[in-house]
């Protein structure tokens, strides 16, 4: 065998061959372009190194003395750009030997090449099977002294058996292309110890999908050393990890079903980190996601983390899907995953990864957690002593955040502090950038005047509202006490206001409002508290605000994102991916209420012709104007133009029948001839003309989707055999499936 320094694509994941580029052989480079062997070629010449190029494609190839390829190979590195270096292919074979048909199964990039080279170490370490495994426990969030279960965490050993974090281990694996073995040697580890230790509950194992080829083939070991430990399957849960990074989805699906088909559990792992997507969710549908440690870490604290927190949280309890809140450090995070439902937690607040699993945790009781610190050696004694206000504002706080809408958390507001501090009436002043602003919600006791939309006090100008971000506050017991200017007693008069309590809603340094008591019958005498407790409710409702802000700020954003995700860039209708989900989705609904689905396909005529005329950028320009013509037709919100592809578009028509669909493609037609587009090397027509093909089916569940689409596609073609710039309809029952 002439195979030396294979990067194996097989599915032997237990395979590990040792690199022996040190011995003399003939090093192979192919170029990704003419440019990059004129560099390489540069550096041989500079250096006096004889090469032999190839004509078939830009390459060479050079005899090297012992060790010189990787020598070479990390000088080129110096020359080349990044993706120069991803794409240059690179093939070595020991001795004088020209490459036989197998060894071109074991050409690797470049960059891959080079880290192959540098991972003796790891090599050796996969040889000899020197890793370990630690675990962490995954307990119950309500009770965290109950254990469900274990994450498994590879941990590798060096040769005098000191542990080696898994970080550079598994950077060096992806780079130098050994995943695959070392994503089976955590596996087996994972099961080996956990079945040594005896203990109770699941046990989560990583895997990475990338690392697997052939999931019954890659995975049988496994599953094979879960029988052999006398696991029972329904107490493995695989966690996919990677999914920032997902090249094939259909691959991931298949290797899920697999996992399931054979009983074990599936979690989703780092949801909220790189590019993980909700989509996961509804392609997977996993039985447990663990929510990323980047979003648990200061939830409490950060707004953004928090809204998407919980709204993450919402989602997969009404999906049934069980989370694990991955990193949790303090007790301020555990406190507000409890409060919000998740359902396990894990982090090193509960216990810190070990070589033996913990078969005990502590136990947080619920009230403690809004203790500030749970290191303190005063925690017990300040659980006992806390104050009936901090009870009092995390009651309130909870009410006011179970919504993001500004609207509902301002009148809840409102309500709870009117209840709370048996006041007459309770008003929430806005301010507008130029300290304009009016009385935005308000909560009134029997007998009291409304307010509402009002300006509160012609005396908040500029001036005053500064006093108030500045953080201070304004208690008046009696308005009649000496003190206030003439005119703002009669104000207050004429608002039925006896005496008022304001402190200010802060954002940071941005005064976002007021939060306003008032007593209407009679003067009242604000005790400190009181003043202290109102400041404590208006600083949780300024962080409800920004919540909600954000909150409506990420929701614009993902709109924002889906229309371009479904928008064709060039026209600005839906995409082909959008006319596919919609086409789908309309048929599955049509077929439970049996109305009529139509389908028209558009061609513009002898666009090729029109294109070589004009140029590109014109016909661009062309395809914008079709598709704005044939846009105006649709009438309903239901109704659906996309780009089809090229020049073609289609027209999507929910509950339209034939008759119908025909008159929307005359007004197609009619749309586009009002533009009169200059087309002088057209065969029917001086303008831009449009052939279109009509389909209309009642869809229903023993019928396939692609029957109409068959049906308007051959009408189509009917229209252009017929000389193009006509209509034609086309019944279902005529038309073959392709």
């Amino acid at each position: 065998m002439s195979q030396i320094c294979p990067i194996s694509k097989t599915c032997a994941c237990r395979n590990v061959t040792r690199c022996r580029t040190k011995e003399a052989g003939r090093l192979f480079l192919w170029f990704p372009v003419p440019h990059t062997l004129k560099k390489v070629t540069s550096y041989l010449q500079e250096f006096a190194l004889e090469y032999e190029l190839m004509h078939e494609r830009p390459g060479l190839s050079l005899d090297c003395r012992p060790g010189q390829s990787l020598n070479i190979a990390c000088n080129l590195a110096k020359l080349l750009a990044p993706r120069e270096l991803k794409e240059t292919q690179v093939l070595f074979i020991r001795g004088a030997i020209q490459p036989q048909l197998h060894d071109f199964s074991d050409i690797a990039s470049l960059q891959r090449f080079i880290k192959f080279n540098q991972s003796d170490w790891l090599v050796e370490m996969l040889a000899t099977e020197r890793f370990t495994s630690y675990f962490q426990p995954i307990v119950s969030i309500k009770d965290t002294s109950q254990i469900f279960g274990y994450e498994s965490l590879l941990r590798g050993l060096d040769k005098q058996g000191n542990l080696l974090l898994p970080g550079p281990i598994l950077e060096l694996a992806t780079e130098a292309g050994l995943l695959p073995q070392l994503d089976q040697a955590a596996r087996l580890s994972a099961i080996a110890q956990f079945s040594r230790h005896q203990v109770s509950g699941h046990i989560f194992i990583n895997f990475v999908p990338t690392a697997l080829y052939d999931p019954i083939f890659c995975l049988r070991s496994t599953v094979e050393a879960i029988d052999q430990a006398g696991i029972s399957h329904e107490r493995v849960v695989f966690e996919v990890v990677e999914s920032d990074n997902l090249q094939d989805l259909d691959h991931l699906k298949t290797v899920v079903k697999y996992y399931r088909d054979a009983g074990f559990l599936v979690a989703l792992d780092d949801l909220g980190s790189g590019y993980s997507s909700l989509n996961l969710l509804h392609q997977l549908r996993p039985d447990f996601i663990k929510l990323d440690i980047g979003l648990i870490t200061n939830v409490h604290q950060d707004p953004y983390k928090a809204s998407i927190t919980e709204k993450l949280l919402e989602i997969t309890q009404k999906l049934n899907i069980q989370t694990v809140a991955e990193g949790i450090e303090c007790i301020e995070e555990l406190n507000w995953l409890r409060e919000r439902g998740a359902t396990f937690a894990q982090g090193y607040l509960i216990a810190k990864p070990s070589a033996v699993p913990v078969t005990t945790t502590p136990h947080f009781d619920p009230i403690a957690l809004t203790v500030a610190s749970a290191n303190s050696p005063l925690v017990e004694q300040q659980v006992q002593h806390q104050s009936e206000s901090e009870r009092i504002v995390a009651a309130v706080t909870q009410r006011i955040r179970q919504s993001l809408e500004l609207d509902e958390i301002l009148q809840t507001t409102a309500a709870e502090v009117r209840q709370l501090f048996e006041v007459d009436r309770v008003v929430i002043y806005q301010f507008e950038p130029d300290w304009s602003g009016l009385v935005a919600v308000e909560s009134l006791a029997e007998g009291c005047i409304s307010i509402q939309g009002y300006i509160m006090d012609t005396c908040l100008q500029p001036s005053r509202a500064a006093y108030f971000q500045q953080g201070n506050t304004r208690a008046i017991e009696d308005i009649e006490s000496p003190g206030l200017s003439p005119c703002h007693v009669d104000f207050l008069r004429s608002m039925q206001i006896r005496a008022y309590l304001i402190v200010p809603i802060l954002q940071q340094e941005r005064l976002w409002g007021l939060l306003i008591a008032h007593q209407c019958h009679h003067a009242r005498q604000w005790q400190q508290s009181e003043i202290n407790l109102f400041n404590q409710l208006a600083g949780q409702t300024a962080i409800a605000i920004q919540q909600s802000e954000l909150y409506h700020q990420l929701q614009q954003a993902n709109q924002e994102l889906q229309r371009l995700a479904c928008s064709d860039g060039l026209t600005q209708v839906a995409n082909r991916r959008c006319f596919d989900d919609t086409f789908k989705a309309q048929w599955q609904h049509l077929a439970r209420e049996q109305g009529s689905l139509s389908l028209i396909l558009c061609d513009v005529d002898y666009f090729k012709l029109y294109n070589d005329t004009h140029g590109h950028l014109a016909g661009d320009d062309a395809l914008r104007q079709v598709a704005k013509a044939i846009s105006q037709t649709v009438k309903y919100p239901a109704d659906l133009v996309a780009r089809y592809g090229g020049e073609e578009f289609a027209v999507i028509l929910p509950n339209t029948d034939m008759e119908g669909a025909i008159a929307v493609a005359r007004d197609i037609q009619t749309n586009l001839n009002a533009l009169q587009i200059p087309h002088p090397h057209s065969h029917v027509s001086e303008f831009i003309t449009l052939s279109l093909g009509v389909a209309t089916i009642t869809p229903h569940s023993q019928l396939s989707p692609a029957t109409l689409i068959a049906a308007a596609d051959q009408g189509l073609y009917q229209a252009k055999a017929q000389g193009r710039n006509c209509v034609v309809q086309m019944e279902c029952e005529d038309a073959n499936v392709r």
